[in-house]
């Protein structure tokens, strides 16, 4: 049986993605995971495929996905094989989480 865990805000790691992005893992392990994505304004984060699902939540701040534009509070739903851009037009912070992982490769 696995244990819970606790991961306060000052023990958080981060990983850099380009100049706007930045990624910290809150769960990570075979074919799930839940992170936190901050993105500054005009950072985006490419286009890419899920084998499962992938949910995201609004934290704070307006994020675009294709047409869609999401703001605090805002849930999305991303069935396995949809594939958008997300876009900040201004600074967010998203929750997202996936059962199922990535596919091996970015689609674009």
């Amino acid at each position: 049986m696995k244990k819970p865990y606790v991961i306060h805000k000052d023990d958080r790691d981060s990983i850099q993605m380009g100049s706007n992005v930045k990624i910290t893992y809150l769960r990570k392990s075979e074919g799930e995971y839940s992170i936190l994505v901050h993105m500054k304004s005009g950072g985006s984060f490419p286009m890419h495929e899920h084998v499962g699902g992938e949910e995201i939540f609004v934290v704070e701040g307006t994020v675009q996905i294709g047409e869609l534009e999401l703001t605090q509070g805002d849930y999305f739903y991303s069935p396995p094989g949809y594939c958008e851009e997300a876009k900040a037009n201004h600074e967010c912070t998203m929750l997202i989480s996936s059962a199922k992982g990535l596919q091996t490769s970015l689609t674009k």
